[in-house]
């Protein structure tokens, strides 16, 4: 195990001391029987075949960026948003996008739309591929998707339009105007969850919905292979701390349902999922989903943690790479039986509704 980087700052806290036990006030939304674990009989190699690359691919584009870690990020002037946002995190967006739909069984969301929707708005869209699917699944729809980073397609469907905007500022669409608003991992993005899922409710139609899909940034195992003093326990802290130190928690699915509930939402669903880290388990699906999230994570570790590490706990660049190598060698070890909860959560709102 790596020890802690030498330049990080003595304010990050060493106790409680480190856990495989959720972040905070954090528990398991529910404790399902535990995963069975492949045992890998046929293979004797310990760390599962990585054929992924740290290479950074830069755009060329002539649009103000800022430039750090070796990685591109939003200007100053988009806000504290601490997410790189160049082509190697744009695949890890589309990758993340295919994981969801696997969760989910194919959909691209749960709620129970029965009829045609008119007007969709998708926050913080990103590569817009959500946007871009569930406009081909409405075509008689008008999809909407915002977003601070300018990093959208600019050859859509008619029926698609993308909007540079920061969806914590004030919203100026029409009261009641959308049929179906999405979210999907903002967590890390919003300062005031409570006041924000307000914001949807005041713009979602009487009638129509609002779904979430987050993910705990907190892994667990149910047989002890996450140790509490690996490197990637030591990153769960450090994120964790460094996240709520500017004002915008990481740990927030399992928040999620309560907060819709007081935002006026009702009917409210929320479904949970297991995501395996890599491909250890025995069911087929885990097992396929593990594959996907095994890459994802090689490059989620930079992208989460890179600049709450320098510009946040005050790391140097370099103590920052190190660590994150060793906390991607470590996810790669069959013996680690790693995974997060996930929550796809809807709700509907009143057809009577009183401001």
């Amino acid at each position: 195990m790596l020890p802690a980087p030498r330049e990080a700052p003595a304010e990050v806290p060493s106790e409680p001391a480190l856990s495989a036990s959720p972040a905070d006030d954090e528990t398991p939304i529910n404790t399902p029987a535990p995963i069975a674990v492949d045992n890998f009989s046929d293979d004797t190699n310990s760390e599962f075949d990585d054929d992924l690359s740290d290479l950074t691919s830069l755009s060329s584009t002539v649009l103000e960026f800022e430039y750090e870690n070796g990685r591109r990020y939003c200007s100053a002037h988009s806000g504290n948003y601490m997410m790189p946002n160049d082509e190697e995190e744009q695949d890890r967006m589309d990758l993340t996008h295919h994981i969801w739909l696997m969760l989910l069984g194919g959909e691209l969301y749960n709620a129970p739309i029965t009829s045609s929707p008119q007007n969709i708005l998708d926050l913080g869209t990103g590569t817009g591929i959500w946007a871009l699917d569930i406009a081909e699944k409405f075509p008689s729809a008008r999809v909407t998707g915002n977003d601070i980073s300018p990093i959208q397609p600019s050859w859509v469907a008619p029926n698609v339009e993308f909007i540079l905007e920061d969806f914590e500022t004030e919203w100026q669409y029409k009261l009641n105007h959308f049929d179906f608003i999405h979210a999907r991992c903002l967590a890390g993005c919003v300062t005031d969850w409570p006041s924000f899922l307000k914001q949807i409710f005041n713009h979602v139609k009487p009638g129509g919905y609002f779904e979430s899909h987050e993910s705990a940034v907190w892994a667990r195992s149910d047989d002890g292979s996450l140790a509490p003093g690996s490197a990637l326990m030591e990153w769960q802290q450090a994120v964790n701390f460094a996240g709520e130190k500017t004002g915008r928690e990481l740990n927030i699915y399992h928040k999620m349902k309560d907060w819709m509930i007081a935002a006026g939402f009702e009917d409210v669903t929320l479904s949970v999922y297991a995501l395996p880290f890599s491909p250890w388990p025995r069911d087929p699906h885990l097992k396929a989903l593990g594959k996907y999230q095994a890459v994802q994570l090689q490059q989620a570790i930079d992208s989460y943690s890179l600049r709450l590490y320098t510009q946040v706990l005050g790391w140097s660049p370099d103590a920052a790479q190190i660590h994150n190598a060793v906390v991607k060698r470590e996810l790669r070890d069959k013996r680690l039986h790693a995974y997060v909860q996930t929550v796809a959560v809807y709700g509907r709102k009143p057809l009577r509704t009183y401001y």
